[in-house]
């Protein structure tokens, strides 16, 4: 049987193993999510947000919003992820 310590370990484990999914991102005038009807392509990305801190070929970093986009392999966005800010 886990005690309580054990549990609060766990779960403590389990959600820092899960990524956080943040499904916007504002660029400008422009509120941008992953979980469009129609995903964005990463051209649409590029004209509206400009070109990213850093690229990873499928996941684009943009430090300003501390936001990962990353896109499926039809160059659609696919969701969009919070990034980890550096203490």
């Amino acid at each position: 049987m886990l005690n309580i310590k054990k549990l609060s370990l766990l779960i403590a484990a389990f959600s820092i193993a899960v990524p956080a999914f943040a499904q916007d991102m504002r660029c400008g005038n422009n509120l941008i999510q992953g979980d469009q009807i129609q995903p964005l392509l990463k051209e649409q990305v590029l004209e509206m947000c400009g070109e990213p801190t850093e690229k990873d070929y499928d996941r684009w970093f943009y430090q300003d919003q501390h936001k990962i986009l990353v896109f499926n392999g039809n160059d659609e966005l696919d969701h969009i992820e919070d990034a980890a800010i550096p203490e």
